[in-house]
Parts: structure tokens; sequence; C-alpha cells
């Protein structure tokens, strides 16, 4: 068995895009999913885009509990291919995997049972809630391939193929954008069926991707020819992959549960500046997921030469990565700040949501360059297995939203806007702290 791309030969720069540009596409398809959703939603009023986008925050938090299994698979894969131990990126890909349906199966019930106590936690009007626990509780059948699909998209990231999970991700969107409009406002015999619809058209485009990858991993040119989705637990490789995962996972529950408690904070202003922040978080995700896309690939390039023991290559890919996503933040920096309300509007009718939503964007265009270089770096650390380092700093700096942003509320004349300030300024810390401490590994691995 060969890696579909050797990342330990060849010129860096065309290696790293090659391996990034479809990792980035899929991502976006992925964001597109919930993107479409609020782009058809907006044009039916505040209430229902604000109940999806609030919903959503209960499908991330599942999904960041499940990044333990994505990010350990990744980071494994790639450095067993890196050593040319095929089987063991077998065997953490099927452990892996079996572990991520038996999860997710528990967390479908629950969340299909508990959605009215969940939405609780925020303060929503009663057609809001309503709203969004009908689609919670529809949107929650199609959990399992939800977090399931990206796992199987981190095996072959490993092996350095990315662009077959971008192809397949890719249909599910195409279908996604089909179903969306016709199940919202209604089609023919189909009636419109609004935020509901949106959740069935999501449901099935994550269920069809699914399918895509059990024939994907079936077919002899597969990176694992015959993968069980089944098989047997063995206690010694779930181990090392909850050992990289688990800090992972922990950054990334903390940043939502953080951040849904901001939203709550938010929500006390009204339904308008709550909807403000979740479609702007949908528009940063923009910047956000690009920069994840970066981190993913550069874990995998650096994961390949670990494991080849090719240290000064791995330096030498952070510096070509970190460039780009530097640039990254560049540009959004520059789109938020002198199109805040172009951008916007492409997703709410109402005016006084663009004026507010023009303001969010202006606040978060400050931290935009540090937001893209923390998520390059935490990519460098996932790579070479060292997951702890950047997911504490960003659970202490994340957390360190919530006493600022209640202080500068209750001891200043701001009032949302100063939470999303909180926000902004804790992003620049973090960049500038873990870029910090990745170059310092850097030159500790140097000398070995």
């Amino acid at each position: 068995m060969e890696s579909k791309s050797d990342l330990t030969e060849g010129p860096i720069l065309s290696k790293l895009i090659k391996l990034s540009m479809p990792i980035v596409g899929t991502i976006f398809v992925q964001m597109a999913y919930n993107l479409t959703d609020v782009i058809w939603l907006g044009r039916s009023g505040s209430v229902p885009v604000t109940a999806v986008t609030t919903a959503g925050f209960f499908m991330w938090l599942l999904a960041s509990i499940f990044y333990c299994t994505k990010s350990g698979t990744e980071t494994l894969v790639a450095q067993s291919v890196g050593k040319k131990d095929f089987k063991m990126a077998r065997l953490v890909a099927e452990n892996a995997l079996a572990l991520s349906l038996y999860a997710s199966l528990i967390a479908n019930l629950l969340v299909l049972v508990f959605s009215g106590y969940l939405l609780q936690f925020f303060t929503l009007d009663t057609e809001v809630m309503s709203t969004a626990v009908s689609y919670l509780r529809i949107v929650s059948f199609g959990m399992l391939f939800a977090v399931v699909n990206p796992v199987l998209s981190s095996v072959y990231i490993g092996f350095g193929d990315s662009k077959t999970p971008f192809m397949l991700s890719s249909v599910g969107l195409v279908i996604n954008m089909i179903l969306d409009p016709a199940l919202i406002f209604g089609f023919l015999f189909i009636p419109p069926l609004g935020a509901d619809g949106a959740a069935i058209a999501t449901v099935f485009a994550n269920v069809l991707v699914f399918l895509l990858f059990v024939f994907a991993f079936h077919s002899p040119r597969s990176v694992l020819p015959g993968l069980r989705f089944f098989a047997p637990l063995k206690s010694a490789v779930l181990k090392k992959v909850l050992k990289i995962g688990a800090p992972v996972s922990v950054h990334q529950i903390s940043f939502c549960l953080f951040s849904m408690f901001l939203g709550r904070l938010v929500s006390v202003y009204g339904t308008i500046p709550l909807g403000v922040q979740n479609i702007g978080a949908s528009i940063e995700a923009l910047s956000w997921n690009t920069a994840i896309g970066f981190s993913s690939a550069l874990g995998a390039f650096t994961g390949q030469n670990y494991g080849a023991g090719k240290h000064e290559r791995i330096r030498n890919g952070y510096f070509v990565i970190a460039s780009l996503s530097i640039t990254l933040g560049l540009v959004a920096t520059v789109a938020f700040l002198f199109f805040g309300e172009e951008i916007f509007s492409l997703f709410s009718q109402e005016e006084e949501m663009i004026t507010i939503g023009a303001t969010y964007l202006k606040i978060l265009a400050v931290s935009q360059i540090f937001m893209c270089i923390e998520i390059t770096s935490a990519g460098g650390f996932y790579g070479l297995g060292k997951t702890t380092i950047p997911s504490a700093v960003s659970v202490i700096f994340t957390g360190m939203r919530i006493p600022a942003a209640l202080a500068v509320i209750t001891y200043t004349s701001f009032s949302y806007e100063g939470i999303w300030w909180c926000v902004s300024i804790s992003s620049v810390f973090k960049g500038i702290i873990v870029a910090h401490l990745y170059c310092l590994m850097l030159r500790k691995l140097s000398k070995q």
C-alpha cells in the first residue's frame, strides 16, 4: 500500500497548496450547508434565522465532542504513513470510526429527547423557541452522519489525499442547495416547511455523503480498501487516539460553551443582536474555516515528516502555511472593515440587522490576522501530537471572555458591542502566544 501523497519529499509550497486547497474546499462545503440555510431563511425574517443559528450551537457542541476522534485519527494516520506503518494506520482509522459511530448514536438520542430543555439556556421569544426546538429535533436524525463524515475525511487527509473528501462533500452541498429553497418555500407538491425544511435538507445531504464515503472505502482505489466500520475496539489504539484528540476536543467544547454563554448575554438585548452575532459568526467562519483548512494541511504535512524524522522540513512547511494564513487574515480584515454592510445584506433584508451587523464585523476585523495565525500554529502542534499546549492557551483566553464581558456590560456604557470587543481582543492575545510557543517548539526540534 502506498500513501496517496508522500508529503516527506518534493517542493514544500506546491505540496502544501495541493493538499490544503481541497481541505479548505471541503470545510467551505461543510460550512456552506449552514450558510445556505441562513441565506434562504434570512429572507423569511429574523425569527427563523435566529432560531436555526441558535439551535446550531448545539450541533456545534456535538461536533466539538467528536473532534477528539477526528483530530487523533488525522495525526496518528499521518505519522503512521510517514513511518510506512500502514497496519497501524488501519487500526487507528477503524477504532476511531467505530467509537464515533457508537457514541454518536447515544448523542443523537439525547438531543432528540432533550432539545427543548437545551434551548432554554437562551433567552428566546416563544416563536423563536418553538421554531428552534423543531429544527433541532429534525436535524438530530442526521447527527450520526454529520459527526462521522469528518472522521472519514481525516483518514484520507492523513494519507495526503484531500481531493476525495472534497469531491464527496461537494455532492452533498449541491443536493442541499437544491433541496433548501424547495423545502423552505415549497415547490410543486411540496408545502412550505420553513426552518423544518432546512433541517430535512441538511439531514438528507449528510446521509448521502456518508453513503458515498462507504462506497469509496470499499473501492479498490481507496487509501484503506475494505475499511471496517464496526471493528472490535482495541484499548491500546483508542488510548493513543484519545491522548492526542482529547485536548483538541476540550478546546473545541469549551470554545462552543463560552460562545453559547456570550450568546446568552447578547440575547438579553433582543432577537436582532443575537441574530447578528449568530449570522456574524457564520460570516467570520469564512476566514476561520479557511485557516482551519491550512491548519489541517499543516497537521498532515507535519505528521508525515515527523514520522519520517525530517524536522527541518517541518519548520519550512510552517512558515509557508503561516504566510498564506496571514494573507488570508489581511483580506478578511479589509473586507470586514470596509464592506460590512454589503456582506451582511446577503444574509438579511432588515435594515437594523444590517447596520448592527456591520458594526460586529468591524470589531472582529481587528483580530482576523491573529485568529488565522493561532489556528495555523495549532495545526503544527497537532501534527507533532502536542495538542495540549495550543488547546490550553485557547481555553484560558477564550474563558476570560466571560468575566471580561460581564465587567464591560456592568461597569461601562457598552452593551452587546462591549461583548464583541472582548471576543476580538482575546483572539489577538491567543494568536500572539500560540505562534510564539510553536516557534519555540520548532527551535527545540531543530536542535534534535
